[in-house]
Formats: structure tokens, sequence, C-alpha cells
């Protein structure tokens, strides 16, 4: 019996292609780093074949992700011209393309018909768009692309929906949550105790030092932390500066925080463990977000956490039981985070809960959604039967 081209395309593991811009700390590349990790572990038995290519490589001391194909910059027609070259070579059953630069190489390779059986599915990250290109080239391709993925049905309900149906055309939306994995283990153990009354409050974030973030207002609390706790509080900020750095220093500056703030590196997940054993609390003022990665890692920590309820955080957590969430009164939430601080009961418990918070199986989820996208499960259909929907194959 001759076995032929299509049902081995059919028995073979599924393989994913993810474009993503760097290989630097950020959201984008937790979420891609912990599906390498997850489908690569040797317990993940026959998963499928799950491959990341990075426009860029950060130094090494900032890398986050290990990717497979690297090429030399964001904005280098040769990174794109690899990409590409990559996807034809490789002919993936998915492209996933993150960020609005592996977006375009997304359109780029569907027009240039790089390979007729690759299905393409755009990847949003955020509920809003970042610049006016990043805008351009979502509004273009979304419409376009055979499916997208989202990281929270806020970012489904409020960009890419609204899109969609401003183009007039259908494309099939997947909400899949990033995996958020527990920065030091997952025991009991790892929850963090209040601190002593003569201790300082110790405050963190981590991630991109970013104007989405109000990091301004997370020196604000610190600020008031300060004023109404005895031992007062210290906060250290860890991550690459997005562009807040400077304002950051002056707003520290003016208010005589100088000797309570410190500014750390991006570190690798065994040195942000280690730093944030000496944590209590991991705070996120942001004014948007999508799944919000590291408020997600941090409440799988079992760290108490001083959060605005955006994007999926809205959802996954609950204001008194897993977290504090902050409602645009700074006075009003430095309060109720030293009361909680001075009853160590509470503290730890509330940590215990924070760990459980929007608990899923993102693997799984991101698996069986790259499965209905190649038309291997409920949900799609192959390849070969699908409409062009009147543009190219790619």
């Amino acid at each position: 019996m001759v076995e032929n081209a299509s049902s081995r395309a059919d028995t073979a593991p599924l393989h994913v292609l993810h474009l993503i811009h760097t290989t630097a700390f950020g959201g984008v590349e937790s979420s891609a780093e912990n599906l390498r990790r997850t489908l690569e572990a040797p317990s993940a038995g026959t998963r499928p074949r799950y491959r990341i290519a990075a426009l860029a490589a950060a130094p090494e001391r900032l890398q986050a992700v290990r990717a497979h194909v690297v090429g030399s910059g964001v904005n280098s027609p040769l990174s794109a011209l690899r990409m590409l070259r990559e996807v034809r070579a490789s002919r993936p059953d998915v492209l996933v393309t993150s960020l609005w630069r592996a977006v375009a190489l997304g359109a780029a390779a569907r027009m240039l018909r790089v390979s007729r059986r690759t299905r393409w599915a755009i990847w949003v990250h955020l509920p809003r768009y970042t610049n006016p290109l990043d805008r351009l080239v979502h509004t273009w391709c979304l419409p376009r692309a055979d499916a997208v993925i989202c990281d929270s049905e806020a970012t489904a309900a409020q960009l890419v929906r609204p899109a969609l149906a401003r183009s007039g055309r259908v494309v099939p939306v997947h909400i899949v949550q990033p995996a958020a994995v527990a920065l030091n283990g997952s025991s009991s153990s790892s929850v963090r105790d209040a601190p002593r009354p003569d201790e300082p409050l110790r405050l963190a974030f981590w991630g991109r030092l970013a104007r989405q973030k109000r990091l301004d207002l997370v020196v604000g609390l610190l600020a008031r932390l300060r004023e109404i706790r005895d031992a007062g509080a210290e906060l250290t900020l860890i991550g690459p500066d997005a562009g807040e750095r400077a304002a950051l220093d002056q707003q520290i500056r003016d208010a005589g925080l100088g000797a309570s703030v410190h500014f750390l590196d991006p570190m690798d997940r065994e040195q942000l463990s280690e730093e944030i054993a000496r944590t209590h609390v991991f705070v996120q003022l942001s004014d948007s977000e999508g799944f919000a990665m590291s408020a997600h890692e941090a409440l799988a920590s079992g760290l108490v956490c001083v959060l605005t309820p955006v994007g999926q955080l809205a959802a996954d957590t609950s204001d008194g039981q897993d977290c504090i969430q902050h409602h645009g009164d700074l006075d009003t939430t430095a309060r109720r985070l030293v009361d909680l601080a001075a009853a160590p009961e509470s503290f730890r418990a509330m940590g215990e809960r924070a760990r459980t918070a929007g608990a899923a199986d993102a693997v799984s989820e991101f698996v069986e959604a790259c499965e209905v996208i190649a038309g291997r499960a409920d949900g799609g259909t192959p390849a070969e039967d699908r409409p062009s929907h009147d543009r190219a194959v790619l």
C-alpha cells in the first residue's frame, strides 16, 4: 500500500512556527519560552513540534527566550528575508505571528505564497494598539489571517472583534491565555509571610518600564506607604527601560525616595526567583493589559499583589480575596496594604488564594487552537478544502 503525502501530513506531529520580535524580556517572550520549555520537555509525549523564530537576539544578559532561529535585527531587511526563508524551508502547519513586525511578515509570506500548506494565525497580546504602525498593520492583517489568537477575552472584546466587524470579514477567534508559571515552585512554603513590624514592606515590579504600566503611580504608592507605616517600605523595579526611566528618576528625586527605590536589569527565572524570595508584595497599576503575564506569575508564586483590575486580571482576581485591587485612590490602597501587612494570618491567606487565581492549562489550550487552525480537530477545515477568501493562499 502506498501512503500519499496528504495522509503522511495528517499523521505527522503538528508543526508550529512562532514568529516574534526579539528574545528579550517581556510578556510575549515569556509566553513563547513557557510554551517551548513545556513542549520540549521529555514528559511532553507526542506534543507538537513548536519552534520560535525571533527577528533579533537580545544581549545575553537580557535574553528571556531560547529561539530556534534568530535574525539580525527587528528592522533589518536581511532579518525579514531570513524569517521568510525559514517559513519556506520548514513549511509549518501553523505560522503564529506576535507583534506588528512579525504580523507584517506573516502578510508578506501569504502574498508571496511562501508555503501553500501553512495556516496563518495572528496572536494579539494587548487590548489596544501601541503606535500608529501597530494599528495600521493589525487593521489590515487581522481580516486576512486564517485565525486570530487572543491572550484574553478583554483583547478579543476591545480590539480584535471590533476590528473584524469593521472589515466585514469572518475570521475565527481563539482565546488562549498564556502560561503563567510560579517563579518559586508550587509548595505552600513559597507563600510569603507578612513583614515584621520593624521590617520595611518590600514591593516589587518586573516587566518593561513602559508608560502603560503607570510606574509613576507605583512610586506614588511607595511614598504614601512610607508616610503611614512606621518601618517604611522599599521598591524594586526589574526590567528594561521602555522610555520611562528618566521620568521615574526625576519623580524619585523630587519625592526624596532615592534610597528606597532600586532598579535592576532583567533577570532569568532563577535570578528572579531569588529576588522575589525577598519580596512581600508585587505591584502593577497599569492603565491597560491583555493577559498581564508578570502579574499572573506573581499570583502563581503566592505573592500578595496590588493590581488594577484591567484586561484578564479583571476576570481572574477578586478584590480582597486573592489581591488588593487599586481603584484610583492611592491613599486608600496604601492604607489597605498597611492594614493587611499588620495581620500576618490574613496576609498569608491572601497569598495562598492568589496561587489559584486564573489557573488554566494554557499549553493545552494553545495546542488545541493550533490543531483547529490547521484543520486537524473539530472546528477547523483541512487546508486543501479551506476557501481562499479572495486572497492568495500562504
